[in-house]
């Protein structure tokens, strides 16, 4: 078989082995560069290897025994160990070690092993310290197993890219965990083999990027930063690993940003795919590798086009971590070990970033310091309107009139182009996001168009199929999206503002780039992410919103057809896209104002401005519709609130099933997943003490025993909303305010409102009955006067 007739995966798995075999036969060939130290003179230890099996959920190949989710497994070792860490950086201590390699069991003979310990390999182990001595906290513990698990994690994702066959294939060093029992405290040390030497392009060990926005300004490789988008759309949308490095194509120690925060402290989740999106660029590698193109405003791709590839990408604490300064304070470990700690406060630094770059562009230190100082109060305390019912109870003629919101921009002339861009992008917000030809920078015919940049060319690039998204990677879209309307509304990009709209005023209202804004939460929405169609409608009905203070008139008009479209657009977001019902209800509930508005409109025979009577466009039945669908809404809520308060209680139970838990289990053994609840739990003490779980089928009602490694918890899609709520209030320093997406009218108040429309077009009986129910939920929320007024309009209405 030639190449030509291998698969792209069989192509791919062999230049790995190349590359791993060349490596290998270079340091056999190379004297031992760890020989000076002596290591093969320190008595050997006995250790614990522990080794992780990574089963992704993605995989359908089951494990020898049965597994179909990840486990560990472990084995005896000896090695040999140095006393103190050769390196070390804030928050890990970094040993030298060699291992002898366990022959194979079918060699004839272990002639290896007669090279004895100064020939054996040469690793680096890793521990976390704390006060200056090794942790040996179950917490450290833990955090070894995790960067383990990440590691795997992001070797998958390799192994994925690896078969879309690109130029350059990549692989992850596999890691491990030592256990040394016979210490104090029986340590953990995160293991992998020492890297060492240069690539072919010269250079050593390089950071590519950040888990919150750096790129690499130095060497400027693509094939890192193609990875990386690459690793969220192949997941559709719920990884991406950022935080590659290493020596050539071979990358350690990265972090993977998660949808739902599932990978430790440096995993900013939607927040750091959206930095790491902000500062992409899409050249002919991300096309061939059929990567849609991540849509940036023109004032972002104008800044992008300023610096054509000599910008300076902030890193997460303002340093240029690739800078020949910090290269010869720290070698790559410490450089490594300060990154970790970078990771976990990067979304605490936006303050200091926004300081550096205001600094750098005024004469006073001081005067920077007061600019940031009223920007920071100005972006903490962002507050909505939240008196809709006394605002909203006006007429649209009087809303237009008496509209209090304050834009920077009244007294200013803006621009045409960011007119019309704002104009187009609003337009854009309610029709669905469209994933042609155009997305992916090709013509109809599938051939990737030509880019401008003469240094984009690249001769011999396989065209792999468009990455066309789902509906999960589009929901997932939206919420980045959101995200960096939300990031510009911090002014965390200050490099991007357009002056052209500022041209005579150095306003400190002007402090981010509101054009970006718009952009962003106008393509969220064009995506069915539900805050960012409350947040638009919210602005063009004269209220204000959390994102941000610059979303005025004229920036975005009062408009409150748009508006309407807005919200019934968040109200019917499909069911695929996984959008919690509360934030829905919360559309629902402030569409039901303004068609109630209207409808008060009509019942006046002249407007306020005493001109013709006004159109009856809105009817009972119309906002009837409304009312009922956001009740729904409202009562879908209670049962997800229930099903993530189960969740999270399984969660505090270690993960264990309980009676009553909802899982997918393995069918008849059959391999396929079908969900279920738990009716009875067993211990099997003839079985090494396992667990059978008795599992009921939603189907057909049928129940079968099956092993707990054939039953899967089944995660509620609003779980890992919510748990990014919370780890985005813990992380964000500006706080994360989500009261637009609270619904402000009680459930009880609105089966009233729906009462009193059913009595008015006759349905007498339904209405006595919603009326009834009002009061009884009324009276239990402690509201009795309401409760009596409505249980006496149900009485008269059963008359």
């Amino acid at each position: 078989m030639t190449a030509q007739d291998e698969s792209p995966s069989i192509h791919a798995s062999r230049r790995i082995y190349n590359v791993l075999r060349d490596a290998a036969a270079k340091a056999v060939m190379e004297e031992d560069v760890w020989g000076e130290f002596f290591l093969y003179t320190i008595p050997a230890e006995r250790v614990i290897r522990h080794l992780y099996h990574h089963v992704h959920p993605d995989t359908n190949t089951c494990m020898q025994n049965g597994n179909r989710s990840s486990y560990w497994s472990t084995e005896d070792t000896i090695v040999k160990f140095e006393k103190t860490p050769f390196t070390h950086g804030a928050m890990r201590f970094c040993y030298r070690m060699k291992k002898l390699s366990t022959p194979p069991q079918s060699a004839s003979n272990h002639r290896f092993h007669s090279y004895g310990w100064s020939r054996a390999s040469n690793y680096v182990a890793k521990c976390y310290q704390i006060d200056g001595r090794v942790d040996t906290s179950e917490e450290a513990k833990a955090a070894v197993r995790n960067d383990i698990g990440l590691q795997y994690e992001a070797n998958h994702w390799a192994e994925v890219f690896n078969k879309r066959n690109p130029p350059q294939t990549i692989c992850f060093i596999r890691a491990y965990a030592i256990e040394f029992p016979d210490r104090e405290g029986a340590p953990w040390f995160a293991v992998e083999r020492y890297i060492a030497g240069k690539d072919s392009y010269g250079t050593g060990f390089i950071k590519h990027n950040t888990n919150a926005g750096f790129r690499d300004t130095e060497q400027r490789r693509k094939t890192p930063q193609v990875f990386s988008a690459h690793s969220f759309y192949a997941s559709h949308g719920t990884r991406l690993v950022a935080d590659i490095q290493g020596v050539g194509d071979l990358y350690t120690d990265p972090q993977v940003l998660s949808r739902d925060y599932q990978f430790g402290d440096g995993d900013l989740g939607p927040r750091g795919m959206a930095l790491f999106f902000q500062s992409f660029r899409h050249c002919t590698y991300s096309d061939a590798m059929g990567i849609p193109v991540f849509p940036l405003s023109r004032n972002e791709l104008k800044h992008q086009a300023k610096y054509n590839e000599n910008d300076l990408t902030v890193s997460d604490d303002g340093d240029d971590v690739s800078s020949t300064a910090t290269d010869d304070v720290l070698d790559s470990f410490a450089r490594m070990d300060l990154n970790r700690q970078r990771r976990r406060s990067s979304l605490l630094t936006h303050r200091d970033i926004l300081k550096m770059h205001i600094q750098s562009s005024t004469e006073s230190e001081s005067e920077s310091a007061a600019s940031l100082s009223a920007a920071s109060q100005k972006n903490t305390v962002r507050r909505s309107n939240l008196t809709i019912p006394e605002h909203l109870r006006q007429s649209k003629s009087m809303l237009r009139k008496t509209n209090t919101r304050k834009s920077p921009f009244t007294n200013k002339t803006r621009s045409k182009d960011s007119t019309d861009e704002v104009q187009s992008m609003l337009q854009l917000a309610t029709k669905d996001a469209v994933f042609d030809h155009v997305s992916f920078h090709r013509k109809a015919s599938g051939e990737i168009r030509a880019r401008h940049s003469q240094n984009d060319v690249m001769p011999g690039l396989v065209v792999a199929p468009p990455m066309i998204p789902n509906d999960e990677c589009r929901a997932n879209l939206g919420v980045v999206h959101y995200e960096l309307a939300c990031l510009h509304g911090m002014g965390r990009f200050p490099e991007t503002i357009s002056h052209d709209d500022n041209k005579d005023d150095d306003d400190d209202d002007m402090n981010h780039d509101v054009n970006s804004v718009v952009f962003h939460l106008a393509h969220a929405a064009s995506l069915y992410h539900v805050p960012a169609c409350i947040s638009l409608a919210r602005v063009m009905a004269g209220l204000d919103s959390t994102v941000s203070h610059l979303l005025a008139q004229p920036v975005v008009p009062i408009d409150f057809e748009l508006a309407k479209e807005l919200l019934q657009r968040a109200m019917d977001a499909p069911p695929s896209f996984a959008s919690p019902s509360e934030p829905k209800a919360s559309a629902g509930c402030l569409l039901f104002q303004i068609l109630q508005n209207e409808h008060d409109d009509t019942n006046h025979d002249y407007n306020d401005d005493g001109d013709s009577p006004t159109t009856p466009t809105t009817t009972p039945r119309v906002i009837m519709g409304v009312l009922e669908q956001t009740l729904e809404l409202l009562e879908t809520a209670k049962g997800e609130a229930k099903d993530v308060t189960k969740h999270e209680e399984r969660l505090a139970r270690g993960g264990r099933l309980a009676i009553g838990d909802k899982v997918t289990a393995n069918y008849a053994m059959e391999g396929s997943f079908y969900p279920g609840v738990v009716v009875e739990i067993h211990d099997d003490n003839d079985n090494n003490g396992g667990i059978n779980i008795m599992v009921q089928f939603d189907d057909d009602g049928s129940t079968e025993l099956l092993s707990v490694d054939h039953v899967k918890p089944l995660i509620p899609p609003t779980a890992t909303t919510q748990r990014s709520v919370a780890k985005q209030q813990e992380l964000d320093p500006f706080g994360h305010d989500d009261s637009d997406e609270k619904c402000t009218v009680e459930p009880f108040v609105l089966q009233a409102e729906l009462a009193e429309l059913k009595a008015g077009i006759g349905e007498n009986s339904q209405a006595s009955i919603l009326f009834q129910q009002a009061a009884e939920e009324a009276m239990t929320a402690g509201k009795m006067k309401s409760a009596t007024k409505w249980s006496l309009r149900a009485a008269e209405l059963e008359s």
